[in-house]
């Protein structure tokens, strides 16, 4: 009985000893998107087929990054000689 008590003792005392788990930091408050800075790519172009897309199209996100070229406007795209995609830029 007395190595018992000994043991939940030594038990408890390791218990208290141990770090407490750490809680999940809490997740920052969601707020409204601010307009992007004028430095973002608007539109990726595809150096081999000469199209330009919107950057969330499904199709800029298929295209490998060493064909990527990246233009601010549309104007930009087409002065380089770039025509628009017929799926995302209507």
């Amino acid at each position: 009985m007395r190595t018992t008590l000994i043991l939940a003792l030594s038990a408890l005392s390791l218990l208290a000893q141990a770090p407490e788990a750490k809680k999940p930091a809490p997740k920052p408050a969601v707020t409204k998107t601010e307009a992007k800075p004028a430095t973002a790519a608007a539109f990726v172009g595809n150096k081999d087929s000469k199209i330009y897309h919107k950057a969330d199209c499904k199709m800029a996100a298929k295209m490998k990054a060493e064909n990527k070229t990246t233009f601010a406007t549309k104007e930009e795209a087409e002065k380089a000689g770039y025509k628009a995609c017929k799926t995302c830029c209507k």
